[in-house]
Formats: C-alpha cells, sequence, structure tokens
C-alpha cells in the first residue's frame, strides 16, 4: 500500500545493507558503524547488537535456514 509499518532506529551511522530472515520474523542491518543488528520484524524492537568488524558493514546475509547471519566489512572480513 505504500503505507510506513515501522522505523527502526538504533545505528549510530548510517545503513547499508538490510535484510530478511527466511521465515521473516527478523531483520538483520549493517552500518557504517561497525555493527550488526538484529530486530524483530513485527515488532521493531531491537533483539541483538553485534560487534567484531573494525570498520564498516557492507552487507548482512541469513543462511538458507536462518540460523546463521554472515556479513562483510570494509575491514576486508567476513564474519559468520
Amino acid at each position: 500500500t505504500g503505507e510506513l509499518i515501522s522505523t527502526l532506529e538504533g545505528h549510530s551511522w548510517y545503513v547499508n545493507s538490510v535484510v530478511w530472515s527466511p521465515d521473516g520474523t527478523k531483520l538483520a542491518s549493517g552500518s557504517r558503524d561497525d555493527k550488526v543488528k538484529i530486530w524483530n520484524s513485527l515488532t521493531g524492537k531491537l533483539i541483538l547488537t553485534l560487534k567484531g568488524h573494525s570498520n564498516d558493514v557492507k552487507s548482512v546475509v541469513w543462511s538458507p535456514d536462518g540460523t546463521k547471519l554472515a556479513s562483510a566489512s570494509a575491514d576486508k572480513t567476513a564474519i559468520v
């Protein structure tokens, strides 16, 4: 319908990547703030903040079964 459903706020810099979990219950976002955040897609509430990169997160992707999350960063690492 084009109607805004939710605005997820919590990153301290711009967001580079957002991806739905395979079951649709979660969203993962990766940001220039070096963090990955996992959100409840139904409520918009933050579930977890993942740290480990030393530069901006460029991409996030769920495994096909939704049990793992991988992130790629400008720090030249991928974390699973």
